[in-house]
């Protein structure tokens, strides 16, 4: 059973040099071949059996608007050492099989945060975890984590933490993070819990909001704009950064918010430090007519 300390590479894929979304068709649960470009086997092979690959792209247009913004949306593990080879693909002719974890739904759903920097890794081949930069001096141990929790609620049923931990009662859904002194003991153990945290906090959220869930910085309802595709659609925000050290993270320590929200809520003040949830709500209220 994969978690968050498997994840050991990050990738970038095209497709049509940019033109549309590579992948998005794979079903969560699947396998399906994974590419890389036809001069790098090497980079091809390096990946081992069980090892978790994030990938990550920037397609060129989004609906027809030009897109500046990174991407993560997929999570996948190789299940076998073999190299296969695509026929039909000339500049990406080395392929392996992989299973698929997780896939941001819609394939937009993960935007860079904000504090990421894709620029080491962005060359499709298979880069070491660590090239992924942040701005937050995260280590390695809470990239992996971090980039576990934004996958959180798209993992396949096999992966889901209600299965994992049904058993357990509600006030035991918590998750342990940023432990730098612990960390392999929280990672194995702990940290597979978190989406299970999000899934109980959206489950309250509905249940409040009669079916619906807006945004609690803005208020903005993702059913009213988009219909049945923003159906359960929310973004959730940590409101105790990873990096400020080990703490028990409950459905209060949440926040679930738009993507818009999000991005400010994890920008850095021109003082230092980050808005919170109650601080965005004045800004808000303070430029919206």
């Amino acid at each position: 059973m994969e978690v968050a300390e498997d994840i050991k590479w990050i990738k970038n894929v095209k497709r049509n040099n940019g033109e549309g979304w590579a992948y998005e068709n794979a079903k969560v649960g699947n396998n399906f071949y994974l590419n890389w470009p036809t001069k790098m086997r090497g980079s091809a092979e390096t990946p081992k059996t069980g090892e978790v690959i994030v990938l990550f792209q920037k397609p060129n247009l989004i609906n027809g608007q030009r897109n500046r913004l990174v991407y993560l949306t997929h999570l996948v593990v190789p299940v076998s050492e073999d190299i296969h080879v695509d026929e039909n693909s000339l500049k990406h002719r080395w392929c392996r099989e992989v299973k698929l974890l997780a896939k941001a739904e819609p394939i937009q759903a993960i935007p860079n945060p904000g504090y990421y920097n894709f620029f080491k890794p962005n060359r499709g081949l298979t880069n070491p975890i660590i090239n992924l930069g942040n701005r937050e001096n995260l280590t390695v141990d809470e990239v992996k984590v971090d980039l576990w929790e934004l996958f959180g609620e798209f993992f396949s049923d096999s992966l889901s933490s209600e299965n994992l931990y049904g058993r357990l009662p509600a006030h035991m859904y918590e998750g342990s993070e940023g432990d730098k002194i612990v960390r392999a003991h929280i990672l194995q153990e702990l940290t597979r819990r978190n989406p299970a945290i999000v899934r109980r906090a959206k489950e309250e959220a509905l249940k409040k909001g009669n079916g619906r869930i807006r945004c609690e910085c803005c208020g903005f309802d993702f059913v009213a704009a988009y219909g049945l595709l923003g159906d359960r659609f929310i973004e959730c925000h940590h409101k105790i950064h990873l990096n400020k050290g080990a703490r028990i993270t409950r459905i209060e320590d949440l926040a679930l918010v738009c993507a818009n929200c999000h991005r400010m809520l994890h920008r850095r003040k021109a003082e230092g430090g980050y808005h919170d949830v109650n601080s965005l709500q004045l800004i808000l209220k303070e430029f919206i007519i």
